[in-house]
């Protein structure tokens, strides 16, 4: 029986870029996550992981996990969020050795705290060094995720209609609309890509769907996935992309962990802490005073965004999937 549990970032982004973490501790045994409800297709497929615990919702969401955790007797659990909320369940579900790093105001709940590294890291290696700390061997700090073949065999047939090569294209961005490029712009893409003989797919979340209509609208050879799949569905349209271009967003962690050619447009973000670590990566963005001001919403016209060209999205993008 597993003895240890993962409590998963709360972002997918976060979680896929933590997936080295998962790998480290599966040489070690198996263990259960527990997570965001919307994460469990993807990471209850991750090797070592025996099992997914979901996050209840709701105000009384923390006690309600805590008693859903109880009755497993876990040993050890391991925090890789920063919340007080999250120590606090494993707080309240009595499990003994609780493991992560002091921030917010959370030191008295844990039982084994690591000091966070003094240098700015990539966030990446910001949870790598957390199980460092505590003892667990890194001999592989790629970015990984497993995709069940029967899973492949069912997005090939939903992409079957779709002539030659794929372009996936990613328009959301949960953080806010400082992180997204123009829809027109990605659309004004879609077309360019349609011209050189792509289909295009454009995937995201149930809040994409209508910049998903309005960017393939009256478009051949396009598909809008956005918000008609899973996570586990989405990963595996991405696997098999000729290209993925989006913004600074979680499936772009997942294109990065798949290795797909991709190309990442970063507005207010900062691509030296949450970049895509892909050999096979292309980063559009401006260099502005401004820039990276990690808000969420900006009162200068969103300028980081709307001065990247879709000319030299373009070039990028034909860069990485013509080598």
């Amino acid at each position: 029986m597993a003895t240890l549990l993962v409590r998963l970032p709360n972002w997918l982004g976060d979680a896929v870029m933590a997936t080295p973490v998962l790998k480290a501790l599966a040489r070690e045994g198996e263990f259960l996550v527990l997570g965001r409800p919307f994460l469990k297709p993807l990471f209850e497929v991750f090797p070592g992981v025996k099992g997914f615990i979901p996050l209840a919702n709701g105000k009384l969401g923390i006690f309600r996990t805590a008693k859903a955790i109880r009755p497993y007797g876990f040993k050890r659990g391991l925090l890789l969020p920063n919340s007080f909320s999250s120590a606090l369940i494993y707080f309240l579900a009595g499990i003994p050795e609780r493991m992560g790093y002091p921030t917010d105001g959370r030191r008295y709940l844990l039982t084994k705290a690591v000091r966070p590294p003094r240098l700015k890291l990539h966030q990446r290696d910001y949870y790598l060094h957390l199980i460092s700390s505590l003892g667990y061997e890194i001999r592989d700090r790629e970015l990984e995720l497993f995709i069940p073949e029967k899973m492949q065999v069912y997005t090939a047939s939903l992409l079957s209609e779709l002539p030659g090569p794929y372009a996936v294209l990613a328009p959301g961005a949960a953080y806010g609309p400082a992180k997204r490029w123009p829809p027109d712009r990605f659309r004004a893409l879609a077309v360019e890509f349609i011209r050189r003989g792509f289909s295009v797919v454009v995937v995201g979340g149930p809040a994409e769907r209508v910049a998903g209509e309005k960017i393939l609208a009256d478009l051949p050879h396009s598909r809008n996935l956005c918000g008609r799949t899973d996570l586990l569905a989405v990963s595996a349209v991405i696997a098999k992309a000729a290209v993925f271009v989006s913004n600074d967003s979680g499936l772009m962690h997942v294109a990065a962990a798949l290795k797909r050619p991709q190309v990442a447009i970063f507005g207010s973000t900062d691509p030296e802490a949450t970049g895509p670590l892909n050999p096979r990566a292309k980063i559009v963005k401006k260099d502005l005073p401004c820039s990276p001001c990690l808000k969420r919403t900006c009162k200068r016209g969103y300028i980081c965004l709307t001065e990247i060209s879709v000319e030299e999205v373009l070039e990028k993008a034909l860069e990485v999937c013509n080598p």
